[in-house]
């Protein structure tokens, strides 16, 4: 099969990829080439490194960027007589539906974050709002990574027979319980063994107020738990919250990917207290190391993470649960090694790439028919 996909994030090949979105499109076009699929990949970026790379260095990412994208797919996707193509991130929903009808072919849109994102003023109206539009188009299918996508989707009235659930994805070899594929770099070493506490709690991920770290910081400040908390990641709240952790957490921003395995096994649990997401990538990733979960019951984590069997579930926006959860799992190893060897077997199977690529394969033959 030939596929075009189509992506507004930059995608390398060579370099520790950490946004999750960046992750799948670029396992996905290798497992698919890999499978002997004639897969091309049109993404925003400067310096591509593959010679299936047919990308575009759009100065602006809003009126440029789109319109660069749906006359370049058309040419692609003629070009090379492409049998679909699959627009990934929404600055590329409509380019791929224009290039798709351009080049008479069916159109696939990949969904993999909550509809439902906190409206915070005029500017989050108006991302809603664009959402919501270029949903609304008529695309031929809809490749989610979760059931609760799913349902978003028929609420707002897309037909359940274009929807199919792709699920997201880890390497369970690469995150895996008993092995670190590469040990963390002295200064993090240092910097996680200079810790007081007796129980260390982690997060990765991005430092956006939708993350919920303010309800975190409020659970640590009443806790009475003797723990410390490493944060991974960076975004603009960063400074705020390291402010409103204090001396009780360590900010490590960025850490380069193939150092993530190692990070998890530092950590006795993984705390994820967002107020909306898809799939999280960060939640297999911590399960695949057998990492203990607690997180939020929101987005599609109810559905790899079952409350007291694989994880701790707790309401968002509830310091207090958030608390009682730590406190739980603070002063009883057992049960923190027994929600993390029962986390593993959840991804193993199902939730690896290969049954990924799997169910790529299936569903876009039934797309392209």
């Amino acid at each position: 099969m030939r596929i075009l996909f189509l992506t507004e994030e930059r995608i390398s090949f060579s370099d520790a990829l950490v946004r999750g979105g960046a992750i799948h499109v670029r396992n996905v076009v290798q497992g698919l080439r890999e499978r002997r699929h004639d897969v091309l990949l049109l993404d925003w970026n400067e310096n591509p490194e593959r010679n299936f790379q047919r990308s575009v260095d759009p100065l602006s990412r809003f009126v440029e960027g789109p319109t660069r994208t749906a006359v370049h797919a058309t040419h692609v996707a003629r070009r090379h007589d492409v049998d679909v193509i699959v627009s990934k991130t929404r600055k590329t929903y409509l380019p791929g539906l224009i290039a798709s009808r351009a080049a008479g072919v069916p159109h696939v849109v990949h969904v993999g974050s909550s509809l439902d994102r906190p409206v915070a003023g005029a500017a989050d109206r108006l991302n809603v709002a664009s959402m919501a539009a270029r949903l609304r188009a008529p695309h031929d299918a809809y490749f989610v990574v979760c059931e609760y996508i799913r349902d978003q989707l028929l609420d707002r009235g897309v037909h359940r027979d274009r929807i199919f659930d792709v699920s997201n994805a880890v390497d369970t070899e690469r995150f895996h319980p008993n092995d670190i594929p590469k040990p963390l770099d002295d200064d993090y070493h240092k910097r996680i063994e200079s810790l007081d506490g007796d129980f260390l709690l982690g997060y990765v991920g991005g430092l956006q107020p939708y993350k919920g770290l303010d309800d975190l910081a409020t659970a640590f400040r009443s806790t009475e738990a003797d723990c410390e908390v490493i944060v991974a990641g960076d975004g603009p709240q960063r400074s705020r919250l390291e402010r409103s952790f204090g001396d009780a957490a360590t900010f490590l921003g960025s850490i380069p990917y193939e150092q993530i395995p190692a990070l998890y096994h530092e950590m006795d649990v993984f705390v994820l207290p967002s107020h909306t997401e898809g799939l999280p990538r960060v939640v297999l990733e911590a399960q695949a190391t057998a990492t203990p979960v607690i997180a939020t019951r929101v987005g599609g984590i109810p559905e790899v993470v079952e409350d007291g069997e694989t994880g701790l579930l707790c309401e968002p926006k509830r310091p207090s649960d958030l608390a009682i959860a730590i406190e739980r799992l603070a002063t009883d190893t057992s049960e923190r090694e027994r929600l993390g060897v029962n986390g593993r077997d959840v991804v193993q199977g199902e939730l690896s790439w290969e049954a990924t690529y799997d169910r790529y394969e299936r569903y876009l033959d039934q797309v392209v028919g």
